[in-house]
């Protein structure tokens, strides 16, 4: 081998090294640690319409509504159904008045029957020879109707009463599914709005669908992405994603140097905190899939906010940097 031949192949293995140490680049986003995540409600619909969010930067306090999406029918429903709720019970009472009435009456007379029914058993105790046979048979046939009769009362008596309860149950199931049906629209509605569970500002996020864009009042977004924070505190780390190939460059605890778009000419150093251990699909990013990392950083005093765009500028390992020893 000749000497430029030797020459032009050390130019290459140093050119493979330098490459094999170069910098691995990272794209994340600025996130609050002490955060309340805003999540856009479930809804039977997809997409849904954000008919209210709180301004971004406004001040929250807990229990407060910060964002509310259109519960469909179920506002319209929750009036209407407070409206039968009081016509079936109003019902319900009318009607079980009338059955009571029928049972009253039915009580009256069972005890006039009754009563008929203890004279012809006195009737029928007189004996045979006190009396005429056309009496005595008269008697007997009284005593056999009455007794007829009085049973035939009580059962009516019995028909009525069950009449009552039945009525009664009835009633009360018809209210009970009315009320069911209520409280599911009333707890649609208070699904369909989220409440901060903390003091804090208000920081609205982008849509991670096709739409794109800020989400906004107005905007529509997918039920379960996230629409935003409320951010209670200025801790901040940052949340980047790394393609499947640049991950085995990747180790926790490594070094990094993170800029921002927002912030020209600034730039921080930060570590390596976490790495997913596998990678997720991003549509719409494309058809690669990336791997989680969240990168610790000092921000000393720069004015961050969530949702900063960031770069994250990974420093070779050590090992590399030193020209490959200890491969």
């Amino acid at each position: 081998m000749t000497r430029c031949s030797r020459s032009l192949l050390a130019g290459l293995c140093l050119a493979a090294l330098g490459a094999s140490a170069q910098a691995v680049v990272l794209t994340g986003e600025v996130r609050a640690i002490d955060a309340q995540q805003i999540l856009t409600p479930q809804s039977n619909s997809s997409p849904v319409v954000i008919r209210y969010y709180v301004p971004e930067g406004e001040r929250v306090k807990k229990g407060d509504v910060v964002l509310r999406i259109d519960p469909g029918q179920s506002a319209s429903r929750i009036p209407d159904l407070e409206a039968e709720i009081e016509q079936a019970l109003a019902k319900n009472a009318k009607d079980v008045a009338e059955l009571q009435v029928k049972a009253v009456q039915a009580e009256t007379e069972l005890v006039d029957a009754e009563a008929e029914l203890a004279t012809a058993k006195l009737d029928a105790r007189i004996p045979r020879e006190l009396i005429s046979a056309l009496d005595y048979d008269r008697y007997q046939g009284d005593l056999d109707r009455t007794t007829r009769e009085a049973a035939l009362k009580r059962k009516q008596l019995d028909a009525a009463r069950a009449a009552v309860q039945r009525a009664v149950s009835d009633g009360q199931l018809q209210v009970r599914k009315l009320e069911l049906e209520r409280d599911y629209h009333t707890a649609m509605v208070r699904t369909s709005e989220v409440k901060a569970d903390r003091d804090g500002v208000v920081v609205h996020g982008f849509n991670n669908n096709w739409i794109g864009g800020r989400i906004d009042e107005g905007s529509s977004t997918m039920p379960g992405s996230k629409a935003g924070e409320v951010v209670s505190s200025g801790r901040m780390n940052v949340r980047a994603w790394a393609l499947e190939p640049d991950r085995r460059d990747l180790k926790v605890g490594q070094p990094v140097d993170l800029s921002f778009d927002a912030l020209p000419g600034k730039r921080v150093p930060g570590r390596i905190e976490f790495i997913s251990g596998a990678p997720e699909r991003r549509p719409e990013w494309g058809e690669g899939r990336y791997f989680t990392v969240d990168v610790t950083l000092d921000s000393g005093s720069l004015a961050l906010m969530p949702g900063m765009s960031v770069r994250i500028i990974v420093r070779p390992p050590a090992a590399t940097a030193n020209g490959g020893k200890g491969r």
